[in-house]
């Protein structure tokens, strides 16, 4: 699977055509953000050595994702996508993560 470090590299991947996109920017708060159809929670981020933990939450089921890497894909499944999602987190800054949400464009017919 691809994955974008800049927004040069997002839109060659957007002109693929084979997944949705949505670029985020997460700061850290009590609430979840809305990113796509999915939340996400900034729990910790480490500017110095480019490093996060979120909480995740698709589906009605939260995960945590602690102590991730720039750069580094998350992927994880939604019960309505055949294929796996994928977040990516291109930078973290103080309270802060700047990224993206690959989502799969084929999804199931069936609820």
């Amino acid at each position: 699977m691809l994955i974008a470090t800049n927004g040069k590299e997002l839109a060659a991947l957007q002109a693929l055509g084979d997944r949705n996109y949505v670029q985020f920017t997460i700061v850290k708060a009590k609430a979840p953000q809305k990113v796509g159809d999915v939340a996400i929670r900034l729990e910790r981020a480490d500017p110095k050595k480019n490093r996060y933990s979120i909480e995740l939450t698709a589906d009605d089921k939260t995960t945590e994702k602690k102590d991730r890497g720039v750069n580094e894909p998350l992927q994880f499944m939604t019960s309505k996508a055949k294929q796996p999602y994928e977040l990516v987190v291109n930078d973290v800054k103080k309270d802060t993560i700047v990224g993206y949400l690959s989502i799969p464009k084929v999804l199931n017919t069936r609820n």
